[in-house]
């Protein structure tokens, strides 16, 4: 087809079982049938993320997903549109079999799910908004047939939702998401997803020093690295794309597990969309040789290996568009959060008290005290230093979780009040629990010095030991199996 020609449409403007929908969970319905081994297969094309314990095999192509570095989103668009190809192969050969004219495959396109589109208003929604998974997804049975409205067959786009697993085995044993999301509900609040910030940055990516962090649209530059997992997110990949993934959790809430849920290439399709929308503002990608030129490996509907580079990758997207690229983009919150802390010598000037291991409630806050620093003594210790720039640093050390804990959780640095409103003045960041497993955990740091400065002058944090409070933005319930915890947090400047 002509450049362009696929349009790529929003599943959260589809009701029912539209025919992109329909067609798409015949398609992974016919991929599930196929052999591990064969690269059309769904396993093998979720294999190409991340390898579930529970698959044995090996290839080359497996674990090659990049997280954390520049080529994130060039890796991720080139996934998706060989998958494309697949998906159509897949959705004709069905047609054939079946006798269904004109073949739907010759238009149809990967929708995507534009969780942002509806904004919050001043009038609650009386029904679910674009931030609940759409129907299709949610549905255990599917039509028969195209246009079918009664539901008779089983839906390949549905997990189950109704697991409590005890352990990681348990976890990887059966494909699913985490506990009630397959409810008529919100994945997760507006806050948690709103392209914004990313989209108001002007910088593609940059390196990332131990003094200083320049906020950018993606990730940190890696140069001919590809990182499988990092922490050096950009605004696009922290929100909505890390948010997003442990919103849904369950085995989107694991790089191994996130592709075998057909969610995930919905929620690619809106991450690239995105992309496309803050190039459409005059921004720019890189031009560096070692961006452009590096290559990837990916299976096209044959089964046949491709390498394309960066470069190739963005010339094959000229064949699609979106239906919108303005929809869903994001609107200004009321206050924009801190930035990503830099990494440098650091002086403590308050700490919680030390404990082995402190769990997160997944219900309701947690909350420490950090001493022996309140907010004047810290700023005086930076007023009596002779650096002619310092920075306060928020860390909380060593947050770890067996399994998706089902919800990102909010950061506080609380006043009197106990503000826990994410679009308060109180508000720090969220702690993501994208990527973790087994004994790996990380520090989630926040450069605070702005903020800190702001309340105090503002009268809103009185001097006084210091609080924070961790909080589940969707709370959740105890499961067995899922314990997220932490170590300390501390108060340092550098």
């Amino acid at each position: 087809m002509a450049n362009g020609t696929f349009v790529r449409k929003d599943a959260s403007r589809m009701t029912g079982w539209d025919p992109v929908l329909y067609w798409y969970a015949r398609a992974v319905g016919r991929m599930q049938q196929r052999p591990a081994t064969d690269p059309t297969s769904w396993v093998f094309q979720g294999c190409i993320h991340g390898i579930p314990p529970t698959v044995t095999a090996t290839h080359e192509a497996f674990s090659q997903c990049p997280h954390g570095g520049w080529f994130f989103l060039p890796w991720h668009r080139g996934y998706l549109w060989y998958f494309e190809r697949i998906v159509r192969a897949a959705i004709s050969e069905i047609a054939a079999e079946e006798g269904i004219t004109p073949d739907p495959s010759l238009t149809w396109a990967l929708p995507y799910w534009n969780y942002a589109l509806d904004a919050p208003t001043g009038t609650p929604p009386t029904t679910f908004t674009s931030r609940a998974l759409p129907a299709a997804f949610r549905s255990p049975k599917m039509p028969d047939l195209p246009g079918g409205s009664t539901l008779t067959v089983d839906n390949p786009l549905f997990l189950r939702d109704d697991l409590e697993p005890a352990n990681e085995t348990e976890f990887w044993q059966t494909p699913h998401r985490f506990k009630g999301k397959n409810q008529a509900q919100e994945v997760l609040p507006y806050v948690d997803l709103n392209p914004f910030t990313a989209m108001s940055q002007t910088v593609f990516a940059a390196t990332k020093s131990r003094s200083t962090v320049q906020p950018t649209f993606g990730s940190e530059i890696t140069y001919t690295s590809m990182p499988h997992f990092q922490r050096a997110f950009g605004d696009l990949e922290n929100v909505p794309h890390n948010q997003i993934h442990g919103g849904v959790g369950g085995w989107m809430g694991q790089v191994e597990g996130s592709a075998r849920d057909p969610i995930f290439w919905l929620h690619h399709s809106n991450i690239d969309r995105l992309w496309s929308a803050w190039l459409a503002k005059g921004n720019h990608n890189p031009n560096h040789t070692s961006w452009l030129d590096h290559t990837f490996v990916f299976f096209d509907e044959d089964g046949q290996e491709h390498q394309p580079s960066s470069q190739v990758v963005l010339d094959n997207a000229l064949d699609y568009r979106y239906q919108s690229l303005t929809d869903g983009a994001g609107t200004r919150p009321l206050i924009v959060p801190p930035a990503e802390a830099p990494l440098a010598g650091e002086l403590v000037l308050a700490a919680s008290a030390a404990n082995p291991r402190q769990p997160l409630d997944v219900r309701a806050a947690t909350t420490v005290s950090l001493e022996p620093s309140g907010v004047r003594g810290a700023l005086s210790s930076l007023a009596a230093r002779e650096e002619p720039q310092t920075n306060l640093i928020l860390t909380v050390h060593d947050v770890h979780t067996d399994m998706p804990p089902g919800t990102p959780f909010h950061v506080f640095l609380n006043g009197p009040s106990g503000d826990l409103d994410p679009e308060g003045p109180y508000f720090v960041g969220w702690i993501s629990f994208f990527g973790m497993s087994g004994a790996e955990g990380h520090d989630a740091r926040y450069d605070v010095t702005e903020q800190v400065q702001r309340l105090t002058e503002q009268g809103l944090l009185p001097d006084g030991p210091l609080t924070v409070s961790i909080v589940p933005s969707i709370p959740q319930p105890a499961t067995a199996g899922s314990q997220p915890s932490f170590e300390s947090v501390s108060l340092t400047s550098i």
